[in-house]
């Protein structure tokens, strides 16, 4: 998922070559994000099962996390910023991060198991629109144009693929489907619910603090259901995990991160749009999948849903 979009910044005006390598790094976080589906596929594939692989995920990319957060801190305290890491938004902290980041990947990872990379990506690309929702009950507005418009491009995308999808691969995409939908929709959220401790500490510590939590616990949770001896897996399972911790997890969220602090959070996300044609072209090329011309008008209309959705006020 796009995880990186929890790490957003106050945009920052920006001269013609800061922008340009902003919106070069945002593309390069958007294509090694795209690479997490066909790991996770080609790890079942060794018989790596869910919990194993995020397991050593978490656990290749914690330490990471732990120095990046450390940075943060310090930079903040060098910058003169107020940093507010009392109990109560540490623990308010934490807590969404155990829905973005726990609940969200752990169904995200099951649901890859039912139906194909492509259109796990496309669905987890519609959780802006969740967002759109969340916002619109919380504050009881009239829904806007865009946001119907969005909604209607969007579903109706997911609709056609789904149909397609279901055709071929039978009833299991339906559950597949649903967790991938309930994911995006956790997903949605935690960054609903992201401003007030973004404000208290700042992005990038809050990204580190949300993740470690939802991270601990994906690892508890192995532990609690498997013996350590399930941590040894053959060597080529062990490099692609590996390549997905570093390559598609903490790589690209450091990118999309500076990525927004050159260009800010608007034109980086945009960039997103490239990631569910990425992860396409690359299940067809590397696993196999199918790409009729329904995947093709699906995908066209969820991508232009969400901008609709990112270039209006909703």
């Amino acid at each position: 998922m796009s995880d990186a979009t929890a790490t957003a910044t106050s945009a920052v005006p920006a001269p013609a070559s800061r922008h340009a390598s902003g919106i070069g790094l945002a593309l390069a976080g958007a294509f090694l994000f795209s690479w997490k589906p066909l790991f996770v596929k080609l790890l079942y594939g060794y018989g790596v099962d869910t919990e194993t692989q995020l397991a050593l995920r978490m656990g290749l990319a914690l330490p990471f996390y732990v120095g990046f957060a450390l940075y943060a801190y310090r930079d903040r305290l060098r910058g003169g910023l107020a940093t507010d890491l009392s109990a109560r938004a540490v623990g308010f902290t934490m807590g969404i991060g155990v829905l973005g980041y726990y609940v969200a990947t752990y169904l995200d990872f099951l649901g890859l198991k039912l139906i194909t990379a492509e259109f796990e990506r496309l669905i987890l690309f519609t959780y802006p629109t969740f967002v759109a929702l969340i916002a619109w009950a919380t504050y009881r507005e009239r829904p806007s144009p865009a946001l119907l418009a969005s909604l209607a491009l969007t579903y109706g995308g997911l609709a056609l693929i789904f149909l397609k999808d279901l055709h071929s691969f039978g009833p299991q995409v339906v559950t597949g489907t649903l967790m991938v939908l309930a994911c995006a929709v956790a997903y949605a959220f935690y960054m609903a619910w992201s401003a007030w401790p973004i404000r208290r500490m700042g992005a990038p510590l809050y990204t580190c603090i949300s993740m470690l939590s939802g991270s601990a616990l994906l690892i508890l949770q192995f532990f609690v259901t498997h013996p350590v001896s399930a941590l040894i897996v053959p060597l080529p399972a062990f490099g692609l995990v590996t390549a997905m911790a570093i390559g598609a997890t903490v790589i690209p969220s450091f990118l999309i991160s500076e990525a927004i602090a050159r260009v800010g959070p608007g034109p980086a996300s945009v960039t997103g749009g490239a990631g569910p044609i990425i992860t396409t072209l690359l299940a067809v090329l590397l696993l196999g999948e199918p790409l009729t011309a329904w995947h093709v008008a699906g995908m066209a209309l969820v991508i232009a849903g969400v901008m609709v959705l990112s270039r209006k006020k909703v």
